[in-house]
């Protein structure tokens, strides 16, 4: 693999799990052009939520007949070993690593680059909002259909291909040149996020019941990058939903915050929503809290139940992302 071949992947999910992959859009760029493009449905082996299926189109039947994950794994894995994966946003990578963790695989041999962290850096009027794709695609005259994995891996490919011949770089170059810096921490749940973590830029809000204090897991947020609001809003990019106390959501099975979000997605806006595994999921080990749980949140009474948190994702950080993240602390002192 020559620093200007690359994998663009983009997946989609089946339900607010984000291991429960249904399609997997790749577009292959050798020496500066197209030479494969593919989409892959995958069955999930889970559950279709109906608002995920509102946005992407994809339901069961799609899916009948497709093959589950850990055989496009087996598929994929020679192919994509030792190359670089550029993706929008670090969602995509989370879905894959959780997919794997679901499977009990090793995640794929590849170097991860998230293609919203180069927008921002080669353009300075995206370096603070309008680096979502659908916004970037507006700008550049992109057309393309939103929320297919594939249409997504094109448009994700057409701007980073202007990106990198706007800073006239390779794919190997952003990967030494993204780099962490030392974490902020804040004691107020609302405020912003380091600005040189892996999700500055990103808006994240907390509803409903979680393992540790909330202002813990916004504390945690932050040192990662996001900006830590109270209500969800238009600036809203990531909600995490805890547990919900129907006594509290007027009968509602989800809270007002993760209903307005549903609505805001459901109007064109760029939001994810995470179940409180997702978001640990995304939070490097040596950075979480250590917390189990017992029982299943949906045999949890009154009392705070604990949430057991077993992947791994020292694949999607590099120790020097870690050990900075970390305030410089050595990792074997984590």
């Amino acid at each position: 693999m020559s620093n200007s071949d690359f994998i663009v992947l983009d997946v989609e999910t089946a339900n607010a799990d984000y291991a429960s992959i249904c399609q997997i859009g790749l577009v292959e760029v050798v020496a500066g052009e197209v030479v494969s493009q593919e989409a892959i449905l995958v069955n999930p082996d889970d559950y279709f939520d109906g608002f995920n299926t509102s946005i992407h189109g994809i339901t069961a039947d799609h899916v009948c007949g497709a093959p589950l994950f850990h055989e496009v794994h087996a598929a994929l894995s020679q192919r994509l070993s030792g190359s670089i994966i550029v993706h929008h946003g670090p969602f995509d990578r989370v879905s894959i690593s959780r997919a794997c963790e679901r499977c009990g695989i090793e995640s794929f041999d590849v170097q991860w680059l998230d293609n919203q962290r180069v927008v921002r850096r080669v353009w300075e009027q995206f370096s603070k909002s309008g680096y979502a794709l659908k916004s970037l695609a507006a700008f550049f005259g992109i057309e393309f259909q939103h929320h297919d994995a594939l249409q997504d891996a094109i448009a994700t490919n057409e701007i980073f291909r202007r990106a990198l011949n706007e800073s006239g770089t390779t794919a190997a170059d952003w990967l030494s040149r993204i780099k962490q810096s030392l974490p902020t921490t804040a004691k107020t749940i609302s405020g912003d996020g380091n600005p040189d973590g892996p999700f500055s830029g990103e808006t994240i809000v907390f509803t409903g019941e979680l393992n540790i204090p909330r202002s813990e897991a916004a504390d945690i947020a932050k040192r990662l990058g996001f900006r830590v609001e109270d209500g969800v809003t238009k600036r809203t990019t990531v909600l995490c939903a805890g547990v919900q106390d129907r006594t509290k959501t007027g009968g509602y099975d989800k809270s007002s915050k993760h209903r307005k979000a549903e609505s805001l997605a459901g109007l064109g806006q760029d939001i994810r929503i995470l179940s409180e595994g997702d978001f640990w999921a995304i939070v490097p080990k040596p950075m979480r809290p250590n917390v189990k749980t017992e029982r299943p949140p949906s045999e949890r009474s009154n009392h705070r139940g604990q949430l057991i948190v077993s992947l791994s994702l020292e694949d999607l950080f590099t120790d020097e992302e870690l050990q900075r993240m970390l305030t410089g602390m050595p990792l074997s002192d984590a």
